[in-house]
């Protein structure tokens, strides 16, 4: 029921779709003042795989964090030269998701945290996880989200629901932010690897449109062209999203140019079909995937 309910409002809601469209025109009020004042413009959202594999295997995983078989961590170094560049072409970014995969698999997880933050100190931080490594949040990492007012989101997955209640004290005894999910109990097949889908009508009912993502000195519109590896990887298809990833250090780019290119459908959303419901399950391989619309 509350999947139902909530695939609805997300697709339907009036209140939703009205947002959406202010934001939009806000965004280009705001770029054209800020054009015209000789500012930098703002980027909203900004995510990062801070690990890009996981420790619970759903299913028709978004980021294919289900077909990460190595521990494969980001430089953090990297990170820090890539939100440095960043901080050229934008005046502020106004959230930075850390996720994955399972962030709190990362032992440096902290020094990720610190990073965004002093790169983009008026950024709002977001921790991404399943919460199944909650007690993980001591330590260095406990000081490094309360110092930097992260937020603790978690996605409450079926086997998580009755860890919830030990979570919440965990996270009201040590004074963390956090916000907790909905319990979720039903994924999407979405890949169309006969790449016929027509990119605006993928883009309209993509969970993940403009979630911008980062990654090696790159970005793009989602995550898709970052994680596609994993896929075609176990299955063989042959589908290159290379050419969506934007250097980021191209010198004839500006923050103005970079956003409008971040903003079109990309070509790659030809292999993004109709969102297909199933129940949620945890799966170490592609058993769900099939040869189009999977």
């Amino acid at each position: 029921m509350i999947h139902k309910i909530t695939k609805m409002f997300v697709q339907f809601s009036a209140v939703v779709v009205a947002f959406l469209k202010f934001r939009r025109i806000f965004s280009k009020m705001d770029d054209f003042v800020r054009r015209r004042l000789g500012k930098k413009p703002v980027l909203y959202l900004l995510e990062y795989h801070v690990a890009d594999h996981c420790n619970l295997n759903c299913a028709g995983c978004f980021h294919f964090s289900n077909l990460a078989k190595t521990q494969d961590f980001p430089s953090l170094v990297e990170f820090r030269r890539d939100l440095a560049r960043l901080a050229e072409l934008y005046a502020n970014i106004r959230t930075i998701r850390l996720m994955g995969g399972e962030p709190l698999l990362n032992p440096q997880a902290a020094e990720f945290i610190a990073a965004a933050k002093s790169a983009f100190p008026r950024a709002r931080v977001h921790l991404l996880t399943n919460g199944l490594l909650f007690g993980k949040l001591d330590g260095e990492l406990l000081a490094a989200v309360k110092a930097h007012d992260v937020e603790v989101q978690v996605s409450l997955y079926k086997p998580l629901v009755p860890l919830k209640s030990a979570m919440l004290r965990h996270f009201r005894r040590h004074g963390i932010r956090h916000s907790i999910s909905p319990p979720i109990t039903k994924f999407a097949q979405y890949i169309n690897t006969a790449g016929d889908s027509v990119p605006a009508e993928s883009v309209r009912q993509c969970p993940a449109s403009r979630c911008t993502f980062l990654g090696g000195g790159k970005i793009a519109r989602c995550p898709l062209p970052f994680n596609i590896g994993y896929f075609t990887a176990f299955s063989g298809e042959k589908i290159d999203m290379s050419h969506e990833k934007i250097d980021i250090y191209d010198q004839h780019l500006d923050g103005f140019i970079l956003k409008k290119r971040l903003n079109q459908p990309m070509e790659s959303c030809r292999y993004c079909g109709k969102l297909r419901w199933f129940e949620w399950r945890q799966d170490g391989g592609c058993e769900n995937f099939q040869n189009k619309n999977f």
